[in-house]
């Protein structure tokens, strides 16, 4: 498992440094002096599974509550709830536009070259939901690569089958890419110590990614980006109650970027449309009855940076959103959204970094807040002969918002009625971090809190029926340590990652942590390479969560562990495949993310990757 996790300004490392690729999100590379960030390979997404939430479960310190396999999985980043963290595609943000939130069983990760996860706030350069984090998913440009194919099958309990078809061709002036990937499940995995099985837990999933580049001159590049996702779900039981519901989700994104570079300057122009829509069936069976809403963005978007010379340089972004959105449950709505922002960096000597940061946004929707940051980062080397390498300390303050959704906005159903007067939530946030890089590995700590506002909560008016107002104010603070380490012996390789975070996340009014937030999650993997055997093992733990809002009931930790092994033949001629074997939660352990939902015990798949 290779896990890099880094200080945005530490790449002196050469295990840190990008490949030699065009990068399709900029930001995460330049402008995020004392930001900490997590980056995963695409080796990970081949050897573990697809759906981002499992990747991320094991290899990041964001808890996620989850429905099991193939229901609805949302994140709790540093505490926040699941509409503040935001996911972007290639640079651009794909958080639902009716709720606010990402399901991260419905984005595949079988067809991105890296994973990127940004700690913190983030609404300056991402926009509105980046106030615990944000996960970018990337695909890069590979000039002069050939052809290349990339072939993949799996197996696994309760019938659970995976393909994926992968195709690029690069020349000096050219790249395309395009992949296929499908996943389907009867999930009907038995309950643990009862008679019940996960009844109504069947899904199917299919991904798709085009991806085109093109050198028009060696200052001027064009890049196409697209994805087309489709799922087809149901709804499992729970141990108390029965239920025939289904779900169906259709996602699209398209993108062209435009990258002109000068002496001095570098700019990227966007251009995208997104597209979302979803179906729920209270019966599966009942076709023509079902809840639909969908929503349609347009977004332009140019980042432009000015080197002013070898101390500072400054960047703006310039962004225009246009977003109609109706449903079963909301009328036909727009939203105009326009911003403008502005990041200053300067190195103030070899070692220390700074950046300031100012952004406004103004919408026909909502009043929008003004934005600004600070950040630094202290950083010195050391000679290769000494066992510490690089030490490593930063800070970042910053205002960050999450704007009102069109459900909240504009809700009308039975029960329940939107609010037009809602505020944007606001959130002040800090951190501290530091980095030790030592000749074996790295070690990294964080320190964060955060103070929200105007938290957006749902509650029965006095007619009686639920709508959204600004009531709820929160603080969150916290840790979160990671460490690496890499030993060789000959042909013997052994690796370890490990990490831990504590979140204090409570609402002011009570002084009660937020339900489903623990307060402890641990993970950890040791990894050990011998010629062409591969063994990993991993560990997650998660601590208890309060299950109501008065902290009176909870919901008990829990640990699971998983093996796999994978052999890739080393000699010429055989060396284009890798076979691997996967046993998860090997001890068989009863648990519950969420309460009455209970999770797979042991179970298996096998995996056959073909490369050429």
């Amino acid at each position: 498992m290779w896990i890099f996790s880094t200080n945005a300004h530490s790449q002196l490392d050469s295990l840190q440094q990008l490949p030699e690729v065009i990068i399709s999100d900029v930001s995460l590379t330049d402008f995020s002096t004392g930001t900490t960030t997590t980056t995963l390979r695409d080796s990970v997404f081949y050897n573990q599974a697809t759906p981002l939430q499992q990747i991320l479960l094991y290899n990041s310190l964001i808890y996620f509550k989850e429905n099991g396999p193939g229901g609805v999985s949302s994140p709790s980043f540093r505490g926040t709830n699941a509409s503040q963290t935001a996911v972007l595609w290639n640079g651009i943000s794909i958080n639902s536009q009716l709720n606010g939130q990402t399901d991260f069983n419905t984005i595949s990760t079988r067809n991105y070259d890296n994973l990127v996860v940004r700690h913190g706030g983030g609404s300056i350069p991402y926009g509105s939901g980046a106030v615990g984090g944000s996960i970018h998913l990337n695909n890069t440009t590979k000039y002069n690569t050939g052809f290349k194919t990339k072939l993949l099958e799996s197996y696994g309990s309760f019938e659970t089958y995976e393909a994926q078809a992968k195709l690029s061709y690069g020349t000096k002036k050219f790249y395309i890419e395009t992949a296929l990937d499908g996943l389907q499940s009867e999930n009907d995995f038995k309950y643990l110590n009862t008679n019940l099985r996960n009844d109504n837990g069947a899904y199917k999933t299919i991904n798709g990614n085009l991806n085109f580049g093109f050198k028009l001159n060696k200052d001027h590049q064009l890049n196409v980006y697209h994805n087309t996702f489709l799922s087809d779900r149901e709804f499992s039981r729970t141990l108390t109650a029965v239920t025939f519901d289904g779900y169906e989700d259709e996602n699209t994104r398209t993108l062209l970027a435009w990258t002109a570079k000068g002496k001095a300057f570098e700019s990227v122009t966007r251009l995208a449309h997104v597209f979302e829509s979803y179906k729920y069936f209270p019966d599966k069976n009942v076709d023509d009855f079902y809840f639909y809403g969908k929503a349609i963005r347009y977004v332009f978007n140019n980042e432009f940076k000015y080197q002013f010379n070898t101390k500072t340089s400054l960047k703006t972004i310039a962004d225009l959103n246009t977003t109609s959105a109706e449903g079963s449950n909301i009328e036909e709505s727009n939203r105009d959204v326009i911003s403008g922002a502005a990041l200053l960096e300067h190195k103030l000597s070899k070692f220390i970094t700074g950046t300031l940061q100012l952004k406004q946004e103004f919408s026909n929707d909502y009043e929008s807040p003004l934005l600004y940051g600070i950040s630094a980062d202290y950083l010195s080397a050391f000679q290769k002969d000494n066992t510490i390498r690089q030490f490593g300390i930063g800070f970042n303050a910053s205002k960050n918002f999450r704007a009102p959704t069109f459900n909240d906005l504009n809700w009308n159903g039975a029960g329940a009625i939107g609010n037009p007067d809602l505020l944007p939530e606001i959130t002040y946030q800090g951190e501290l971090n530091q980095t030790l890089k030592f000749s074996f590995g790295t070690f990294k700590l964080a320190e964060f809190i955060s103070y929200s506002e105007n938290l957006i909560q749902w509650l029965p008016n006095q007619q009686g029926l639920f709508m959204p107002n600004n009531i709820k104010d929160s603080r969150n603070y916290g840790i979160e340590a990671q460490f690496q380490a890499y030993y060789n012996f000959g042909s013997h390789k052994f690796t370890t990652t490990t990490g831990y975070t504590y979140v204090e996340a409570k609402d002011l009014s009570t002084n009660a942590q937020f339900i489903y937030v623990p307060k402890h999650k641990f993970i950890g993997s040791l990894g050990y390479n011998y010629k062409s055997l591969h063994l990993l093992y991993q560990f997650l733990y998660n601590g208890e969560v309060f299950t109501k809002t008065d902290n009176s009931e909870t919901l008990g930790g829990y640990a699971v562990s998983n093996v796999n092994l994978s052999f890739k033949p080393k000699s010429k001629g055989l060396n284009w495949f890798t076979i691997q074997l996967s046993v998860n939660n090997i001890f068989n352990k009863n648990y519950q993310n969420i309460a009455f939902r209970p999770n797979p015990g042991r179970h298996y798949s096998i995996l056959l990757t073909q490369s050429f």
